[in-house]
């Protein structure tokens, strides 16, 4: 399954990179591989996850608190599931 996460960020280079990091290590925490930033044409910041079901909003449950903590200016604007066939029917 894939999970298409595009955010709103007016942080700094450093920020995006410490923002790089924490959704590496929540991936490897969680199973999933992750992909991003890409920049997307109608959010700042699109980062893909590639996920199984089930484990949809794991990584948001802990990045999001981590980001508020942390002071990164990073706005969650929507997110989109792509899933197979076989994922869908059985």
């Amino acid at each position: 399954m894939l999970v298409m996460w595009k955010a709103n960020f007016s942080g700094s280079k450093e920020q995006l990179e410490k923002v790089k990091r924490k959704l590496q290590e929540i991936g490897k925490k969680t199973g999933e591989k992750v992909d991003g930033p890409y920049y997307a044409q109608d959010a700042d910041l699109l980062w893909l996850f590639w996920t199984r079901d089930g484990n949809i909003g794991l990584s948001g449950r802990d990045f999001l608190p981590w980001a508020a903590e942390n002071d990164i200016p990073i706005e969650p604007v929507s997110w989109e599931i792509g899933i197979t066939e076989k994922e869908f029917w059985g």
